[in-house]
């Protein structure tokens, strides 16, 4: 009861202190931004003053480098090369030809194909009134092609054409074989030995799907006789007059560019050439014409100093440019001069006849000039040193002037001599080095200013 007579405790509140905004004059406001201004500008010149000092350094130091390497050079090594210098000049054809002569109306159809060998007696064309009756006899010739083909793929009952291992040894050698072939640009030969690779490859896949090709081949007999039903049988048929090889163009110079003229050509009369006139009358009146030798010409002139350098009885290599530089090894018959004349007429000859070959009667070709074996280096990089000629090379940490002589100079390159072993000067060593010449594999300088000979780089 006491308790509740005492008197009540008097409550306190601890004092609260009111912030009074204080009114700012204008000057306050420029002192502060003014401030902040000092603050960013010293932040700003301090980045600034780093970067340029790291400019400094790096030019500095560039300025060092370049003080104490000098001219920066550019090198390049000389390496081995053996070219030939070619001479382009005008060539003309001659071959062992006789025309095969025509005189029935119509359209030809061939039986053989364009330079495929054929003997005396053999039918090469059929003249047809009707051009239906030449697109079924061109089907017909390839349905007797197809034919031939799968005739030689049946299997036979020799074990050995149903070995898959000696197959597939076969199949390799001869792909290796076309690919060699190739590789030597011998596309006639590759053309003949694509058909037998055909057949070991329809043989391999017979005897894997244990079928033959009866089927297909009565099928296609059947489709023969039907197309032979389908003639109408006014047709002529025109037989090879000699054995050689078949070509279905004329160009009526056959009479003119013959293996009698080659023999008997004189300097004034290979002038006369470029005026022949072309017998129409053979081109109108012929089926084609057969090549009765493989063994064809070209006659070509030149100038008595060039001239010097070919030996009558020694193959060269030359390019013919209608059939796209298809390279051909032929053999200097003969040099014909005349006296009156800075002339002399080169006769070659080749038994090569290569699958589509361009003979066309007068062609540009490309005969070999010289040959020249060196040190290829850029033109740019000879220099001429008290009279001498020459080449800057980089030896360790010193740049020497070594001499040199200019063989050939093509494009921006140029054919340097391969420097002559004291001991053995009449043998040529690619791999011999010497300080004073430009030898193999040396780092010749091809750009720089300030070159001079014993130069030192550091």
């Amino acid at each position: 009861m006491a308790d509740n007579n005492k008197p009540a405790k008097k409550q306190t509140t601890a004092p609260t202190t009111r912030r009074v905004k204080k009114n700012r004059t204008l000057g306050d406001y420029a002192l502060y931004y003014l401030g902040r201004f000092a603050k960013a500008s010293k932040r700003f010149f301090a980045q600034f003053g780093t970067a340029v000092l790291a400019v400094a350094i790096v030019a500095y130091v560039f300025l060092q480098v370049m003080l104490n390497v000098g001219t920066i050079l550019d090198t390049e090594h000389a390496t081995y090369v053996n070219i030939s210098d070619k001479k382009e000049v005008e060539a003309f054809l001659f071959r062992d030809e006789k025309t095969v002569s025509s005189v029935n109306a119509g359209t030809n159809c061939f039986l053989v194909a364009e330079g495929e060998k054929v003997r005396k007696g053999e039918e090469i064309a059929v003249t047809y009134s009707s051009e239906s009756d030449v697109n079924i006899q061109n089907r017909i010739n390839e349905i007797d092609a197809r034919i031939n083909v799968l005739q030689k793929s049946s299997l036979s009952t020799g074990a050995s054409t149903t070995n898959i291992a000696l197959l597939d040894n076969q199949i390799n050698e001869l792909v290796l074989t076309i690919i060699r072939q190739a590789d030597m640009n011998d596309y006639d030969k590759v053309l003949r030995n694509k058909e037998e690779l055909l057949i070991l490859m329809n043989r391999r896949q017979a005897v894997i799907k244990a079928e033959d090709y009866s089927e297909e081949l009565i099928s296609l007999s059947k489709e023969k006789e039907r197309l032979n039903a389908s003639l109408s049988g006014n047709r002529a048929i025109t037989q090879a007059p000699e054995s050689g090889y078949f070509y279905s163009t004329v160009d009526g110079y056959e009479e003119y560019f013959t293996i009698e003229k080659i023999n008997n050509l004189t300097a004034e009369e290979f002038e006369t050439l470029a005026d022949s006139v072309p017998d129409k009358n053979a081109i109108e009146s012929s089926a084609g014409k057969i090549i009765c030798s493989s063994t064809w010409y070209i006659a070509l002139s030149v100038d008595k100093r060039t001239a010097e350098g070919y030996r009558v009885g020694v193959d060269y290599p030359i390019t013919f440019q209608y059939s796209n530089n298809k390279e051909l090894d032929m053999t200097l018959e003969r040099k014909i001069s005349r006296s009156d004349k800075d002339v002399t007429i080169l006769i070659f000859s080749t038994m090569q006849i290569p699958a589509g070959f361009d003979f066309t009667r007068c062609q540009t070709v490309e005969l070999p000039h010289a040959n020249y074996e060196g040190l290829r280096i850029s033109t740019a990089a000879l220099r001429v040193k008290d009279g001498e000629i020459g080449v800057y090379v980089v030896v360790g940490s010193k740049v020497v002037f070594k001499k040199t002589r200019v063989l050939y100079s093509y494009g921006s390159y140029s054919v340097c001599a391969i420097p002559k072993d004291p001991n053995y000067p009449n043998r040529v060593d690619v791999a011999y080095s010497t300080s004073t010449q430009l030898s193999l594999h040396d780092a010749v300088v091809v750009g720089g200013k300030g070159i001079y000979d014993g130069m030192r780089i550091k």
